[in-house]
């Protein structure tokens, strides 16, 4: 039997074509993440300071990598690793893949509410801030929002269930592995759960939006406690959770311009709402 023929590497066969033409019977409930330090990010979610973060505890399955990551990487004993050479890691993953490791791992389930340690932990603290992602379509901008959350140190992200997919392959090697850095929701009930845990925090709902009539974002004052919502990348924010927030605000632009991509906008506002927070 080829190597290549191993049923353990069936998660990993065609991740191209699977992107086109997903096969939820052999994918639904896990995810392959690709690159040496997303895959260490990923094995670090099981360590004290990833916990200590409130970051997810991920179930790794196994890593297909060539021999020479495998010497690079700080492996688990227990986990399981197939050994392929590039060429074979090409042919198994259907499209030319130079990164030399691949993993999989079992995806967490959609949650509507936050975990009793994680909202203690919130609770405690003088200043947080939570980015919301309603509706993004594009894995490729979820996971460049994700780089951004984490850059800007906010303590949560939540990602909605019904748009892109957090734990996507695009959306991971987006991110830079910061998917696995950031603690992260993924919420199949949006307004309920950002009322609550506003609710909760004693937190200010802050809405993205391009309309006129909402404050400059430069000039608005922060509160110590926020969530900052961001919408869609054509219609925005949802009517639902625009009637959510406390406050709305806009990312000045020259007239004529089309409004920023998701998230550059996010980037943007995380900047400006923590430099005077």
């Amino acid at each position: 039997m080829s190597v290549l023929e191993d049923p353990r590497l069936r998660p990993y066969r065609d991740l191209q074509g699977r992107i086109a033409k997903p096969d939820p019977d052999r994918f639904l409930d896990r995810f392959i993440v690709e690159g040496a330090l997303a895959v260490e990010r990923l094995l670090a979610t099981r360590g004290p300071a990833a916990q200590a973060l409130g970051v997810a505890a991920l179930e790794v399955e196994s890593v297909v990598c060539t021999p020479s990551q495998r010497a690079r990487l700080a492996l688990p004993a227990a986990l399981p690793v197939i050994e392929l050479s590039k060429p074979q890691l090409s042919e198994l993953a259907g499209f030319a893949f130079h990164r030399g490791v691949l993993a999989c791992a079992r995806r967490p389930a959609a949650q509507r509410e936050l975990d009793p340690e994680t909202l203690a932990r919130l609770r405690g603290r003088e200043r947080v801030t939570i980015v919301v992602a309603e509706g993004l379509a594009d894995p490729r901008n979820l996971g460049a929002l994700v780089r951004n959350v984490a850059a800007f140190s906010a303590d949560l992200l939540i990602a909605d269930a019904r748009g892109a997919d957090l734990y996507s392959r695009l959306a991971i090697r987006a991110s830079v592995g910061n998917v696995f850095r950031v603690p992260c929701l993924v919420s199949d009930a949006l307004p309920s759960t950002i009322v609550a845990l506003a609710r909760e925090l004693c937190a200010k709902i802050i809405a993205a939006t391009p309309e006129p009539t909402a404050a400059l974002v430069h000039q608005f004052e922060p509160p110590a406690k926020q969530i900052l919502l961001v919408g869609n990348e054509g219609a925005g924010l949802s009517p639902e959770l625009l009637a959510c927030a406390d406050h709305r605000v806009r990312i000045p632009v020259a007239d004529g311009s089309d409004s920023l991509n998701v998230a550059a906008a996010t980037a943007v506002l995380l900047f400006a709402l923590s430099a005077r927070s």
